[in-house]
């Protein structure tokens, strides 16, 4: 356990003057006899590691074998359930972290619009979808449900415009559905929005749903629209 807690702490001094490579290396170390170590010490291999891979998010390698903002939210989740008195330094990271999920789930949209194919585009949608629903656990941004919600209205417009395949058209329609489920969350934060009454009007009108049309459709009259 000793040879064990000399990795950990090791680590801590190369991350503490910068040396975030040696860091790394230390602490991927300790992680393979992690059993030896106690759940505190498991706990500031995480939070440590997480913390680099924060560093990197903020210049991503196009090269990098993983995402460094995802993979900072993994060793930072792990991290917080292991000791509580790391969550008030965790929950400041999870702010800067947010920021960079945001940018990565932007530049999705980017790519989506390159792609020619269907099956391509639902992928990079998919893959957004990811991203935001990270977001929306972190809870450092009130856009999380409203971007959920227009990713998967996308997603299924994409389908819904292109296709009558009858398979694709139920998956746009499960699309449809998550898309009003994170609409109405949206909704909680600015009840009377014109815009996402609108929207939530228009996907129930796709999805045939009369009690949703008579309701958005009263909804959008209060609202002045």
């Amino acid at each position: 356990s000793l040879f064990a807690q000399s990795y950990v702490d090791s680590g801590i001094r190369h991350f503490n003057v910068g040396e975030y490579e040696e860091a790394m290396e230390a602490f991927d170390n300790a992680i393979e006899i992690a059993p030896m170590l106690t759940e505190t010490s498991k706990a500031k291999i995480y939070y440590y590691r997480g913390l680099i891979w924060l560093s990197r998010a903020e210049k991503p390698s196009k090269n990098a074998d993983k995402n460094p903002a995802l993979a900072s939210y993994n060793d930072l989740s792990k991290a917080i359930t292991m000791d509580k008195e790391l969550e008030s330094s965790i929950q400041e990271a999870y702010g800067k972290l947010g920021s960079f999920i945001i940018r990565d789930a932007d530049e999705m949209l980017k790519q989506e619009k390159k792609v020619k194919t269907l099956a391509e585009k639902l992928e990079i949608l998919d893959q957004r979808v990811s991203h935001l629903e990270i977001l929306k656990e972190l809870g450092t941004s009130t856009l999380a449900d409203f971007y959920l919600g227009e990713t998967h209205r996308l997603a299924g417009d994409l389908i819904f415009d292109s296709t009558t395949d009858v398979t694709q058209m139920q998956r746009a329609k499960t699309y449809y559905e998550d898309a009003v489920k994170y609409l109405e969350q949206a909704r909680y934060d600015d009840p009377f929005s014109k815009d996402i009454i609108k929207t939530l009007l228009q996907l129930s009108e796709r999805l045939g749903d009369p009690e949703r049309i008579e309701e958005y459709t009263k909804l959008l009259d209060l609202a002045g629209g």
